[in-house]
């Protein structure tokens, strides 16, 4: 007999009962019944379930559940927080969520005028209220220390330390998260960039030993052979792959590396003005080839890489006709 069934027949039961005032004793005895056995019946569907999110980790190149299977990450990038923080919510996830995705990475700018450097209790308090919304809604998360015109990752190394002792400590041992260092490196080398990855790989590990972490490359991300060649010795990293259909160099370069193992994540990509064909041939080959990828960007920007449209004033709960062209594209390729 199911546990509704149990309480079907206790509640006939309680019905059939005339109860007096002499007999309020009975009434109280049946409400305790029913409430220990809605305990023991909770507790023994939850130990049988498993958890929605599961803790990862890189093993030869790849990025795998605790079985060591192979596993996809598929979402979307919000835009800069500082200018688009309202679509940082837990039914904007859910959204994802609904279409297929499993991942949200959070931009957080650095070096702008309302950015961490310039405003870091506000911009810590956008990330740990989108990392809750994440937690909640069952979701993998991208916290994205989002270099960008700072070029250089050791330009603002001690603010980044701050930055992620401060969310590590909060979120200790926490499976959703995991922590991209530095966005896109430009004008800076692949010894500077070690050198700045090694640092706060050491911060994060303080609190967080097995996280994954996302390591960006050189020339905005976009040149993975200085990580084949010199790569970091840490456990659990991935390196970062950005590309933008239409305008940037070719995918060929992520192919080469993936095929030599090279750990990748492709937590930045976008279509650009013309590049929808070419788009849609790269989502066929990282889905195919189980690379984990985040679309750039879930707003009404009015720009050709925005998911939404720009006339779209929603922030959660999205139609198809709420979304871009490109928002079609990137939603229809969530869930294959």
């Amino acid at each position: 007999m199911n546990f509704i069934s149990v309480l079907h027949k206790i509640r006939f039961k309680t019905n059939s009962i005339r109860l007096s005032k002499g007999t309020k004793h009975i009434r109280y005895g049946i409400s305790f019944l029913l409430v220990v056995l809605l305990m023991v019946f909770a507790g023994c569907s939850s130990s049988t379930q498993e958890p929605a999110v599961k803790p990862l980790h890189v093993e030869n190149g790849k990025l795998c559940d605790p079985q060591g299977k192979q596993v996809q990450l598929r979402g979307v990038s919000t835009h800069g927080i500082e200018w688009y923080g309202e679509y940082l919510n837990a039914g904007m996830m859910r959204s994802v969520k609904e279409a297929g995705g499993n991942v949200v990475r959070i931009a957080m700018y650095t070096d702008t005028e309302r950015g961490y450097v310039n405003a870091p209790e506000e911009n810590l308090r956008r990330v740990i209220a989108g990392i809750e919304d994440a937690i909640a809604e069952d979701m993998y998360v991208i916290v994205d220390w989002h270099i960008l015109k700072d070029g250089n990752p050791l330009t603002h190394l001690a603010q980044a330390i701050n930055f992620f002792d401060a969310v590590a400590s909060r979120y200790p041992n926490t499976p959703n998260i995991l922590y991209e260092i530095c966005n896109e490196p430009n004008n800076s080398s692949w010894d500077d960039i070690t050198e700045y990855a090694y640092q706060i790989i050491g911060v994060i590990r303080q609190y967080a030993a097995d996280a994954v972490i996302i390591v960006g490359t050189p020339s905005y991300s976009g040149q993975l052979s200085y990580a084949q060649m010199s790569p970091i010795s840490a456990e659990n990293l991935l390196y970062a792959f950005h590309y933008y259909s239409g305008e940037h160099w070719t995918w060929e370069r992520l192919e080469t590396a993936v095929n030599e193992q090279l750990p990748v994540f492709v937590s930045e990509w976008g279509i650009g003005k013309g590049g929808s064909e070419d788009a849609e041939a790269f989502l066929k080959y990282m889905n195919k080839s189980n690379i984990s990828w985040c679309a750039w960007s879930l707003c009404n920007k009015d720009e050709p890489y925005s998911i939404l449209k720009p006339e779209c004033m929603k922030y959660s709960s999205f139609m198809e006709d709420d979304l871009s062209e490109t928002g079609k594209l990137i939603f229809r390729y969530l869930g294959k």
